[in-house]
């Protein structure tokens, strides 16, 4: 019997839900870029990966993904030194702000973390690492045990040493090397104080090397130099980071195989570490719309309560006064005829600018929104409050001696839960997305649309 205006009511609901839904994606992508939350989160989400901070940064200083960073605008120079500014008043370290890519191809994560798994074996960075722990222990040592010209002179012989260690540990590795090089570097260190921090030096450079005998024994017979580098760099990160090593060679299983391939192996690597990354980059995905979903029904229920948008209170009115539904269906008509897509959000807009750009708008569908006031003459004892907390206070804003008063707020605790109600709908409803109200506004539009209007049928003559 009222399926007619029903479906009135449905169309100048779901077209109010969705001016409120664009507004708090506005706001939502203004907060966003402000607060960087895609470049934070995909680095939190690449950091997890690679299992290491100190890995993370490598990755981040690679020039294939510094090249996806683009240049700090002055406003993010401005704020960085106003926020330096006031670090500095209240001693605390100088903040360098990071301006890391939101976005990161496949193809870049996995030519740059192949190039870096390379770069730890033929770098040796393990060799590196021990030889830079030795050297902080000799810094260590007082005057009185080894004088600065020895300790200069000690430290010329450990660099040679570490070059030639580095060296043996990118290239055919035998136990007779190996123990050569220890011979030298216990040779090189005869001062008592070091003993102890020698024989770690030796037992680590040990671990490391009998690892990569390990590795280079289990190598195909007809194994091609890239496949060893490769397996060398894995060797190397095992030694700080097992987990990424883990992670690594789960994904270069079947390489081997094509050993004798260098090309078809490397392709097929890369191809693997590329999966592994659109893998991580589709939960990041659900993740970061499951946040967005969140922060779009806080910003909903604020624009709710700022601006009094009580659906159930509207739903009433479009009910009640048949001018004022068919007024708001036929720019709801005009609206899907004239927008075939969602229209974009102005990125440059401010977070008070698509406020009043939505107060506008909500003026222009003349729905019974907004909060209203009158003056009123306070009384000794009263108090004007914006949220009235003390006991009889005046729920309003102060103007001088009066007080403006909110005229239209609910007069008892039934009121009160249907305004709350319907804010708690309007809210619910921005969670769901511009996208999904415009989808569901069109069917709606074409429902009406398929069929004559029973108001605006004209008497048969």
């Amino acid at each position: 019997m009222y399926l007619q205006e029903i479906l009135e009511v449905g169309i100048g609901l779901v077209f109010m839900w969705l001016v409120i839904s664009i507004a708090a994606m506005q706001l939502q992508e203004w907060i966003a870029n402000l607060l960087k939350w895609r470049s934070k989160d995909l680095k939190s989400a690449i950091r997890k990966m690679l299992a290491s901070e100190t890995l993370a940064k490598e990755f981040y200083n690679h020039q294939l993904i510094r090249g996806l960073s683009k240049d700090l605008s002055w406003g993010d120079r401005l704020g960085q030194k106003v926020e330096n500014l006031f670090r500095r008043l209240f001693r605390k370290p100088r903040r360098v702000s990071e301006h890391l890519p939101s976005y990161i191809p496949a193809n870049n994560f996995a030519l740059t973390v192949f190039d870096l798994v390379m770069k730890a074996g033929t770098e040796a960075s393990p060799v590196r690492k021990a030889f830079a722990d030795f050297h902080a222990a000799l810094d260590s040592l007082g005057a009185d045990k080894l004088d600065l010209k020895s300790r200069d002179e000690l430290k010329k012989t450990l660099d040679f040493l570490m070059e030639e260690a580095r060296t043996l540990a990118t290239s055919e590795i035998g136990q007779d090397s190996i123990d050569a090089i220890k011979a030298r570097i216990r040779a090189s260190v005869t001062t008592d104080a070091l003993k102890g921090d020698v024989e770690l030096l030796i037992g680590n450079l040990e671990d490391y090397y009998q690892r990569l005998l390990e590795e280079s024994r289990n190598l195909p017979a007809a194994h091609d130099r890239t496949v060893q580098r490769l397996r060398y760099g894995l060797v190397a990160l095992g030694m700080n980071n097992p987990k990424l090593q883990e992670s690594m060679r789960t994904l270069l299983i079947g390489v081997e195989e094509l050993a004798t391939d260098s090309e078809h192996a490397i392709l097929m690597a890369r191809k693997n570490i590329e999966t592994w990354f659109n893998n991580a980059m589709a939960r990041l995905s659900g993740w970061y719309k499951r946040k967005a979903q969140l922060v779009a029904f806080l910003i909903g229920l604020f624009l709710a309560i700022l601006l009094n948008v009580d659906s159930i209170n509207i739903a009433t009115s479009l009910w009640r006064e048949p001018t004022l539904r068919q007024a708001l269906v036929k720019n709801a008509s005009a609206f899907v005829q004239k927008n075939e897509n969602l229209p974009a959000s102005d990125e440059a807009a401010s977070g008070s600018t698509i406020v009043k750009n939505l107060q506008q708008e909500l003026e222009s569908l003349t729905i019974p929104f907004g909060w209203e006031t009158e003056t009123y003459i306070m009384k000794y004892g009263e108090k004007c409050q914006v949220i009235p907390v003390s006991a009889g206070a005046i729920w309003g804003v102060r103007s001088g001696d009066a007080c403006k008063k909110i005229s239209n707020a609910p007069v008892d605790s039934t009121a009160w839960l249907s305004k709350f109600a319907g804010i708690l709908i309007t809210a619910l409803a921005a969670a769901q997305g511009a996208p999904f109200w415009f989808d569901i506004l069109k069917k709606l539009v074409n429902v009406r649309s398929s069929g004559p209007n029973p108001n605006e049928q004209k008497p048969a003559g």
